[in-house]
């Protein structure tokens, strides 16, 4: 089976979505007016919102991400990761983890040349703490650890009233 015939992450969500009866959602780019070879839209969406490739950066505001997990891809997820960076950076979002699946070298090779290259040029000096937030799993498991641990230690550090 060639990896494009694979179902991808959103089709999976959507699927299982519909499986137990709720609501499927996707936010879609339209790629129809680019050179981008984009795959067909999956079945599994009941509700959608559909961006023009001018509006994309719109598009990634719609999601409100509080805590993203990101699965290995290509220029997509790339887009998204980056946004998820800036996003921490910018401070327009609460520091919490981000999740990145799958295999230790595959993120190592993706974003550690990229960290290292900011670093030794100085143009992330001050916000060097952005690449914590990342962490890698290969697991279910390891991801609810991490969400467990960060929510025990934001619990620490919550007045209530």
């Amino acid at each position: 089976m060639c990896i494009r015939d694979r179902p991808g992450a959103m089709e999976v969500g959507n699927r299982v979505a519909k499986s137990v009866n709720i609501l499927s959602c996707a936010n879609i780019a339209d790629f129809r007016a680019s050179a981008v070879n984009e795959q067909k839209q999956n079945p599994y969406i009941d509700a959608k919102m559909t961006y023009r490739l001018d509006n994309l950066v719109e598009r990634q505001a719609e999601f409100h991400l509080d805590f993203p997990i990101c699965l290995q891809g290509g220029i997509g997820m790339d887009f998204e990761f980056t946004l998820e960076q800036v996003r921490r950076k910018t401070g327009s979002c609460q520091i919490n983890p981000v999740i990145l699946f799958g295999k230790k070298e595959y993120w190592e090779k993706k974003i550690t040349s990229n960290f290292q290259c900011n670093l030794q040029t100085g143009v992330i000096e001050g916000s060097e703490w952005v690449s914590n937030c990342f962490y890698c799993i290969q697991n279910a498991k390891q991801g609810l650890k991490i969400y467990k641990d960060f929510l025990n230690f934001v619990n620490q550090f919550t007045v209530f009233n």
